[in-house]
């Protein structure tokens, strides 16, 4: 079996002529979505949740004792 190969088209034109051309070359292919790609508006609404959380006090305070607990496994 040969390995597999992701791409990763800028734009839906791309991503249509990829796919035409695989198709004509007989190439199998499948398309998934990107989960792991948020919109600008996810993004930012990500930040100001999380500058509001930290502002009502519900941040985690990074100290060196926390860093010994997490880290415990690998330090």
């Amino acid at each position: 079996m040969m390995e597999s190969i992701t791409i990763y088209p800028k734009n839906e034109k791309q991503k249509s002529l990829l796919e035409s051309l695989f198709a004509e070359m007989k190439v199998r292919f499948k398309v998934e979505p990107d989960e792991t790609e948020m919109s600008e508006e996810e993004f930012f609404s990500k930040i100001d949740r999380s500058i509001k959380d930290i502002k009502e006090g519900k941040g985690i305070r990074y100290t060196p004792e926390l860093k010994k607990e997490l880290f415990k496994s690998i330090l």
